[in-house]
């Protein structure tokens, strides 16, 4: 399937990139890794851009993103992960839907992030939901699922999907994005050296 996302009127919606991560298993800061001659921030953000009305970015370390031209926000408590992110990310974003995505997904697509708001109808959360698993960091969450995590935060419940079961969450099951080709590579994301050596080697 072609990938028309960028000739398309922009969503009325909020795209966040997750950049506050430590990358201790890759040893460097994933958002700089480069392919393609660009950076993997910069490959995310002009996606995100031809999407959204709205692009923000997380990190703990505005400093390095100053050049982008695009917000900055930051956790306000340190050490509770892409949870506090999300959270941060909803109090920060103009609109009530804000697509998060981790800054270490190379392949995003417009058109992949444009099928998933068609899903949102009254639901709190769109998420993709594979065979290889639950993608919580390549979905959209609406501002309503606010209480349900920060009641999560202050009982250090961290993990993401941990407060699904408080909310209306719309599962976007494999089989209805078959219209979508080689869904192993627009869902993958980078964690270690020998990830990123496959991806240059893709």
């Amino acid at each position: 399937m072609q990938d028309f996302g960028n000739q398309l009127p922009k969503l009325q919606a909020t795209g966040i990139l997750l950049a506050g991560g430590k990358s201790s298993r890759m040893k460097k800061n994933k958002a700089f890794l480069e392919l393609e001659g660009k950076p993997l921030v910069e490959r995310s953000l002009t996606v995100l851009q031809t999407v959204f009305t709205e692009v923000l970015i997380s990190s703990n370390k505005p400093e390095l993103y100053a050049g982008y031209g695009v917000p900055v926000f930051q956790d306000e408590i340190l050490e509770r992960g892409p949870l506090e992110g999300l959270y941060q990310g909803l109090k920060s974003a103009t609109n009530e839907w804000v697509f998060f995505v981790a800054c270490d997904m190379p392949f995003l697509r417009a058109e992949m992030i444009r099928f998933l708001f068609t899903r949102i109808s009254k639901y709190d959360a769109v998420v993709p939901k594979l065979q290889s698993g639950l993608h919580p960091l390549h979905a959209y969450y609406h501002q309503r699922c606010l209480p349900s995590i920060k009641k999560n935060l202050e009982a250090d419940r961290l993990k993401i999907i941990d407060f699904y079961s408080s909310c209306a969450v719309r599962y976007v099951e494999e089989t209805e994005l078959e219209g979508f080709s080689d869904l192993s590579r627009v869902f993958c994301n980078v964690n270690t050296p020998d990830d990123w050596s496959a991806i240059l080697n893709y």
